[in-house]
């Protein structure tokens, strides 16, 4: 391995780096949110697929994927859909197959990578979990149904749902020590605003915040390091000033949907360490670009943003087609940028 390794620690550690680090990631499966259970197709395409990506695009850190583990069936409720079975809701046990599965797959991910690779294993918060459980059994639909699925219960019953949230919290605490105990890293964080107009700030501040800010806690209990993802999938918009007190150390946001580059994000996060800068989908440079197009768009980041607490990364997960070749053009770009520009 080059320096970059230790550049990457720097950047973690919100110092000015030699070498700029990068780091994308994208799906294994032709739809992450079809939910496994226990279809062992998921299983192997999330162990046999990380290291072969790794090892193609040299990856400065690995975000391990978990397709097919975005959801799983709440403890003792019939149907998530109905405030009333909600209602029985209590929390798993540590061996429910949603949290053996990816045991098994994290540590056999880890196990098939280079020992010095810093890697995070994936989670999202209780709101995002429990409004994509909502359409579990329909993955093919658009996901942001999930959100007026979301909101309908909330007018409903509140005090059920938040509840219900509460228990998919200490749900998803067990999947944090799942990724602990298998020898990850650190966590990669994933949270987002529910997109209906019914769920405001109110909402955000005395629940969404609350939920977030203990599952932040206890990663912050168990690891040196976490990343939190506001996340922007499919167009999302999220309230990106709402987000400032959350005490993780590295940010990354949809920088093209959420109105902040990655120079004013920096800024606004109270100089936080970064990550991202890059769009996400099918018309985005990553994708679209040559090799000069590629480069020219990582130099306007760094030009923008600095060397300081930077790592450049995408907006979320990027397209599956996304070329290999790509990914390291953009990688070689953001090392060389110091050296080619003379710093």
């Amino acid at each position: 391995m080059s320096n970059i390794h230790d550049d990457l620690i720097k950047a973690f550690n919100n110092q000015e780096e030699s070498a700029i680090p990068l780091s994308v990631w994208h799906h294994f499966t032709p739809n992450e949110h079809v939910q496994a259970d226990d279809n062992q197709y998921f299983v192997d395409a999330d162990i046999t697929n990380e290291p072969k990506f790794v090892e193609s695009v040299d990856s400065d850190f690995v975000k391990l994927m978990n397709d097919g583990f975005f959801t799983y069936n709440l403890n003792n409720v019939e149907n998530s859909n109905d405030i009333d079975s909600l209602k029985s809701i209590t929390e798993i046990d540590k061996d429910n197959i949603w949290l053996t599965s990816q045991s098994k797959i994290l540590r056999e991910q880890i196990k098939s990578l280079d020992s010095d690779k810093i890697k995070f294993s994936n989670v999202f918060s209780a709101i995002t979990l429990f409004k994509w459980i909502l359409i579990a059994d329909q993955p093919d639909v658009d996901v942001e149904i999930a959100n007026g699925k979301f909101a309908d219960l909330y007018e409903k019953n509140p005090k059920v749902v938040i509840h219900a949230l509460e228990v998919i919290n200490e749900d998803i605490k067990k999947q944090i020590k799942v990724g602990h105990d298998a020898g990850v890293d650190g966590i990669f964080f994933s949270t987002q605003e529910i997109q209906d107009d019914r769920i405001d700030k109110e909402f955000f501040d005395k629940v969404q915040k609350r939920l977030d800010d203990e599952l932040i806690e206890y990663i912050n209990q168990n690891f040196d390091i976490g990343i939190l993802h506001i996340c922007g999938f499919a167009g999302a918009q999220n309230h990106l000033e709402w987000f400032v007190g959350y005490d993780l150390p590295v940010f990354n946001w949809a920088t093209k949907f959420d109105g902040y580059s990655l120079s004013e994000g920096k800024k606004l996060f109270k100089n936080k360490v970064v990550l991202g800068g890059l769009g996400n989908t099918e018309n985005d440079v990553l994708v679209t670009g040559n090799k000069e197009e590629i480069q020219a768009e990582i130099d306007k980041l760094l030009d923008e943003t600095g060397t300081t607490g930077i790592i450049i990364g995408a907006d979320c997960t990027v397209p599956r087609d996304t070329p290999d070749e790509h990914i390291r053009w953009a990688a070689e770009a953001a090392h060389t940028y110091n050296q080619r520009k003379g710093s």
